[in-house]
């Protein structure tokens, strides 16, 4: 999701450490991922952080390097480390980056690692190795493998068989068997944990839930929440609002093609119904998406999305591209569909399935109903609970 970090508070009970047991054993944790961007591999690293530490681990978060424009905020006194003080810019440069993991990993003497994203899954084990560490790694993919550089997901394929990596999180099932091409000894341990909003976010959205009620007459309202960056296929969102009526388009997140897809609305004629928000801290995001009636997102790929899990606590209606990731997102544990499916490229199609929600009644109550028996499932308890008993 987009933005900052919305801190637990001292007056709301951390409700999962309250129905889970006690660990038998406390653990020195360390979560690394490449960089600190506002991203969401960052975001699930910091929320599963706090709430290990909440469990009573000891609980270090790391990245790297530091994000060169945006930072996700955490908890202050959950701040973030770094290995280097900036982006390795040749590959002598990743090689002293390698030993100065090893150097971060003495120092903090972790008994696990939980490593995100491509660079710290691949660098991680090796700079375990070299520090002399007997701690565990767990390397994790928040999206498909085909999505990689190429030598980085080679790479993945000989560090992630390594002996001190003891396990490898996908987020979902299509993110896993992404992994298929690669040796039995790095398949046999591959687990699949999917993504959960942890018990602060899920009453902030609660009470945002209950100021907003769905289908306001005044103003239908589509929202897409993520970075605006050639992942998320926003234009395809652009080409659909041409054969909108009556329905604003709200756009969420900042990134590299912001100001093409500003300058692809007023080609299409859509910039009057069309509003970009830019970066916004995760409050006001989340303030953004409890307005909309309908929440979509036609990305040409994921992992498993947290802008979708908060729609759908929501309630929203989630109308989705029609690519494996998103298809296992938006289908419950019976195999029901709770959400529409559409090829995203079609922009009559996606228009298509848009305005009849919004103008049939009877179909949005279905799709809102589908909507938040999915957000039931999103647990996590289970959450803490599978990576907790990845620990050795």
């Amino acid at each position: 999701m987009i933005g900052g970090a919305i801190p637990l508070r001292a007056d709301v009970p951390f409700r999962f450490a309250d129905r889970l047991a006690a660990p038998e054993k406390l653990r020195r944790i360390l979560f690394l991922v490449s960089h600190s961007s506002a991203g969401g591999a960052q975001e699930i690293w910091a929320n599963l952080a706090e709430g290990m530490r909440q469990r009573g681990h000891a609980v270090t978060l790391a990245a790297l390097y530091p994000n060169s424009r945006s930072i996700r905020a955490t908890a202050k006194d959950l701040p973030w480390i770094y290995a280097s003080p900036k982006r390795p810019g040749s590959p002598g440069g990743f090689l002293k980056l390698v030993k100065l993991l090893a150097d971060l990993f003495r120092r903090e003497a972790p008994d696990i690692v939980f490593t995100a994203l491509p660079a710290a899954n691949v660098l991680a084990p090796i700079a375990a190795r070299l520090s002399g560490s007997a701690c565990a790694v767990v390397t994790s993919h928040h999206s498909p493998a085909q999505t990689y550089n190429r030598w980085l997901d080679r790479l993945d394929g000989m560090t992630g068989s390594m002996k001190n990596v003891t396990a490898i999180v996908t987020v979902s099932n299509a993110v896993s068997r992404s992994h298929d091409g690669k040796a039995d000894r790095y398949r046999r341990k591959l687990r699949t944990v999917h993504n959960a909003l942890p018990p602060n976010i899920e009453d902030y959205l609660i009470r945002l839930g209950a100021r907003h009620p769905r289908r306001q007459a005044e103003e239908r309202i589509v929202v897409a929440t993520g970075r605006l960056a050639p992942q998320k296929n926003y234009p395809a969102l652009l080409r659909a609002a041409v054969h909108l009526r009556d329905v604003r388009v709200h756009i969420v997140g900042g990134g590299p093609q912001e100001d093409s897809l500003r300058e692809y609305a007023r080609t299409l004629n859509v910039a009057d119904r069309v509003t970009f928000h830019g970066f916004m801290p995760r409050e006001d995001a989340l303030a953004i998406l409890a307005k909309g009636d309908v929440f979509v997102q036609p990305s040409l790929f994921e992992g498993h999305s947290l802008a979708l899990v908060e729609a759908a606590k929501l309630g929203l209606p989630l109308v989705v591209s029609n690519v494996p990731v998103q298809i296992e997102s938006v289908t419950s544990t019976d195999g029901v569909c709770c959400g529409l499916v559409v090829d995203a490229e079609r922009a009559i199609e996606l228009a298509g399935q848009i305005q009849r929600l919004m103008d049939d009644d009877a179909y949005y109550a279905d799709f809102a109903l589908r909507s938040r028996k999915l957000a039931l499932e999103a647990s996590y308890d289970s959450m803490i609970a599978a990576y907790e008993a990845l620990m050795p």
